[in-house]
Formats: structure tokens, C-alpha cells, sequence
């Protein structure tokens, strides 16, 4: 078994607890990472680009979250 498999946007946005849309709409953006198999050799509306697992984990270790912040958390000097 591979120790660093690709993903799809399934996948990813499973391993994440996100909707594909909410995947896609990140990578639209620019706020994820490309693909890392973009999946070029098919037409743009047949494509499945897939991302490797130690690239999303990477980005997810990273990304800014939204929501409220924890109660606990002090807050932020506009200073």
C-alpha cells in the first residue's frame, strides 16, 4: 500500500470533513494547494486532478480556520 496516496476531491474533502464544493471553491481560490496529478491529458470538464495525502495534510496543518474563536482564546491587539 502506498504510504502517500493521491486523492480525489472526494477524498480529500472526506479526510478533511469539508464538502467537495468547499474543496474545489479552496483551490479556485488559491487558498489550497494545486493539484499534485492536475490530470492535464483529458478535456478540462473530464478531468480529476488528485492530491497527494502529505500535501493535504501539510495544508491542513496550515490553513486558516473560520468560525468563532474558542472562548479561551485572548484577544487580538489591533495595535
Amino acid at each position: 500500500m502506498d504510504p502517500d496516496p493521491l486523492m480525489t476531491v472526494l477524498q480529500v474533502a472526506d479526510h478533511l470533513r469539508i464538502t467537495p464544493s468547499s474543496w474545489r471553491a479552496n483551490v479556485a481560490s488559491g487558498d489550497a494547494p494545486a493539484a499534485d496529478d492536475p490530470d492535464t491529458d483529458r478535456p478540462a470538464n473530464r478531468r480529476r486532478p488528485r492530491w497527494r495525502r502529505s500535501t493535504i495534510e501539510e495544508w491542513n496543518r496550515t490553513r486558516r480556520r473560520g468560525g468563532r474563536p474558542h472562548p479561551d482564546t485572548p484577544p487580538v491587539d489591533p495595535a
